[in-house]
């Protein structure tokens, strides 16, 4: 009987599986709970909280999967066990059966016509007596050698058969835990990925609720800057203080403010020429409120500066500056390009207040 074979992993499996189950169904689910969580940092704890769930069913998952091959390797080893158990005891019956005919056969010889027959020819075959006892004694040896060699193989079918049995119980033992650990994978699975897709969504709750956060930041960042619009106050000659030229490298300014008889319609920026690459400067100080594909406008970068006033810089190769940085006026931001709606590489350079496309040159002196 093997090692493997004579562990009693009945018990061992089960009691194992059991508190697998019980810890996965006792983790804590977390289902639709935005009710819960009214800032991005508590929406970013529930989903921590979710990921580190996570990662228990799947070490449970592992343990799971690990039970079910040895409950395998126990069933194949119990099973080959059983079979070789099985013909032990076959071979035994067999010689049982040959050497039952051997003494059969020796018997019919020597009582052909029963009674003392055998006992008279061996006394009548002597020449002496002492040749009748080694007759005799021979005659005996073999019989009881035949009868021990019954006796022994009758013993080994009897132990092969036991043996035979004990496997299989076993091998049943190993398929019942066999079924069970792959109950136990599918309750697991499941279990994953139920909190995995509830993951994924208590993560894009987080993204949104940082956004909002971000724009509720900056709205009373601008607020606040209302109140202190030194950055935002047009001094005589109608530039605004402290500005600089968004794209000092330029070659020539291609289409002017207002209505362009060339385009067909009105033209809500200034299209400064430039080689591809050249580097783009916010205007002002202030702070980045988008980075990000513009539509028509391509790669943009819009800066806010405060009472009301942004600034937005498009077609951009690349841009070179994140939502919430601040920015002082000269900061590189991006590179000029081409696109978006472009025909050659230009930056599109656009002022508005509160929300209204009005002439940059009122602002910057380009």
């Amino acid at each position: 009987m093997t090692e493997n074979a004579k562990r009693p992993f009945g018990a061992s499996l089960a009691a194992t599986l059991a508190v697998v189950l019980a810890a996965s169904l006792a983790l804590p689910f977390y289902g639709a709970s935005s009710a819960f969580a009214v800032t991005s940092a508590e929406k970013q704890e529930e989903a921590d909280n979710i990921a580190a769930t996570i990662d228990k069913l799947q070490d449970q998952l592992n343990e799971a999967n690990a039970e079910y091959e040895r409950a395998t390797e126990a069933y194949e080893a119990a099973t080959a066990a059983a079979e070789d158990a099985s013909v032990r005891a076959e071979l035994a019956h067999a010689r049982i059966v040959e050497l039952q005919d051997l003494l059969g056969g020796r018997a019919k010889s020597m009582y052909k016509t029963g009674g003392n027959t055998n006992f008279l020819e061996v006394v009548l075959g002597a020449t002496s007596f002492e040749s009748f006892l080694t007759s005799w004694d021979a005659m005996q040896m073999i019989a009881d050698q035949d009868a021990a060699m019954i006796d022994e193989s009758k013993q080994k079918r009897s132990e092969a058969e036991s043996a035979e049995k004990e496997y299989r119980e076993q091998q049943q033992t190993a398929a019942d835990e066999m079924r069970a650990a792959e109950e136990a994978q599918a309750d697991i699975e499941a279990t994953k990925a139920s909190m995995e897709e509830e993951l994924k969504k208590v993560t894009e709750e987080v993204a949104v609720l940082q956004a909002r956060e971000e724009e509720e930041r900056m709205a009373a960042e601008e607020a606040a800057k209302r109140q202190d619009a030194s950055n935002a106050v047009v001094v005589p000659g109608g530039i605004v203080e402290g500005w600089v030229h968004p794209c000092p490298g330029y070659t020539y300014i291609s289409t002017e403010f207002g209505y362009s008889s060339w385009h067909g319609y009105w033209h809500n920026g200034t299209d400064l020429a430039a080689p591809g690459g050249t580097p783009i400067m916010s205007s002002g100080p202030g702070t980045v409120s988008y980075v990000g594909w513009y539509g028509g406008g391509g790669n943009t970068v819009i800066v806010s500066h405060g009472g009301g006033v942004r600034t937005i810089y498009m077609h951009m190769s690349r841009q070179a500056a994140t939502v919430g940085q601040q920015v002082a006026a000269g900061t590189v931001i991006g590179y000029v390009g081409t696109t978006g709606q472009s025909t050659g590489n230009h930056l599109h350079f656009q002022v508005e207040v509160n929300g209204t496309p009005v002439n940059a040159r009122n602002y910057v002196n380009l």
